[in-house]
């Protein structure tokens, strides 16, 4: 059955309420099908009528643009941070026509290339789907945008359902380009060259793990799905699983800056509280797998950085944190630890 994420209906909620929704029609949206409660996939035809309802409390007919326009890389979960480690958009296109099925399995798409342009295709499994396009399509352009900045000029935007002027304008106006109504397929055509354009948020180590990481949630979701048909969702409740994911995540970061709970959370597509409530089940916690993960990179950093060097790159946000808690796991100061060393060498 065609799905999608949780989060996609979290997104919709998020949004409603930025704009000061009144919050009994909030309520109402997401508690009047049974399956967003609870679970981690909602079917398309509820995810569609949120849209379409979000649309008409709006009273905005380019709702799922404006939603698009939000995007962060959590709503996407692990492909998210999959997409912003590749090393340009050709490598970033190929992960989401590969994975996209893991945070929403409602259409296909497909890659064309012409002699100065590429298309990507998007072709959605319901008829009723303006506003599901408007929002894939945007979310896709303002990921791309967020990572190469200026550099991405597209040469037209195509959808196969019809606007009004005033829509084609508000669109072509923040697209930057042609945008064709009434068209034989939805659409992004770009120049090629943007294809090997370097993404500045390149990391080969963490594309990797993610790779792995993601490519295993596609294999966990088509077993799930092969077992039981009536029932889709990821398999997340292995405890061991999930803590060999951070330890995954952590060690292909080259800094431990910002490698905190609630951003390997977001990657791994579950809450922080889910996070710590299912490392705590195998015996462990987020901080024990960065504290050694941290130890593991301690020596080779010392050697090198200064203390205060070190402390940054190992996630600290001041050196005399890094000190009180230096002290803590070897008895002695980090300076003094650092000189001997040297010492050795």
């Amino acid at each position: 059955m065609p799905s999608v994420s949780f989060a996609y209906i979290q997104s919709i909620e998020s949004y409603l309420t930025s704009l000061e929704v009144d919050t009994k029609e909030l309520s109402r949206l997401t508690k009047k099908h049974s399956s967003l409660s609870g679970s981690p996939r909602v079917c398309m035809e509820a995810y569609i009528e949120l849209l379409n309802q979000g649309a008409s409390l709006t009273n905005n007919s380019l709702f799922g643009f404006e939603l698009g326009k939000h995007i962060q890389a959590k709503d996407y979960g692990v492909l998210g941070y999959l997409v912003e480690s590749c090393e340009n958009l050709a490598q970033a296109i190929g992960a989401l026509t590969r994975f996209d099925a893991l945070v929403a399995d409602i259409g296909t798409t497909n890659v064309f290339f012409e002699t100065d342009n590429a298309r990507v295709e998007w072709v959605p499994k319901n008829l009723d789907c303006k506003q599901m396009v408007l929002r894939n399509t945007t979310a896709w352009v303002a990921t791309v945008y967020k990572i190469l900045g200026s550099a991405c000029q597209l040469n037209a935007i195509s959808f196969t359902f019809s606007l009004s002027t005033l829509e084609k304008n508000t669109l072509a106006q923040w697209f930057n380009c042609e945008v064709i109504d009434c068209a034989r397929t939805n659409a992004i055509i770009f120049p090629l060259h943007l294809l090997h354009v370097p993404f500045t948020s390149e990391n080969k180590a963490m594309f990797s793990a993610l790779i792995e990481v993601t490519e295993k949630e596609m294999n966990e979701c088509k077993e799930e799905r092969f077992a039981q048909t009536n029932r889709r969702h990821f398999n997340l409740n292995s405890h061991e699983d999930i803590a060999h994911k951070v330890v995954s995540l952590l060690n292909a970061n080259p800094t431990l800056k910002g490698c905190n709970q609630k951003r390997m959370a977001e990657a791994l597509f579950i809450s922080s509280r889910t996070l710590q409530r299912k490392l705590k089940q195998s015996n462990t916690s987020f901080q024990q797998i960065l504290d050694r993960e941290r130890k593991s990179r301690l020596d080779d950093l010392l050697k090198q950085y200064s203390i205060a060097d070190t402390a940054d790159l190992l996630g600290f946000q001041e050196q005399s944190s890094f000190t009180h808690v230096f002290k803590k796991w070897f008895s002695t100061t980090p300076l003094k630890y650092q000189k001997q060393l040297i010492s050795k060498e």
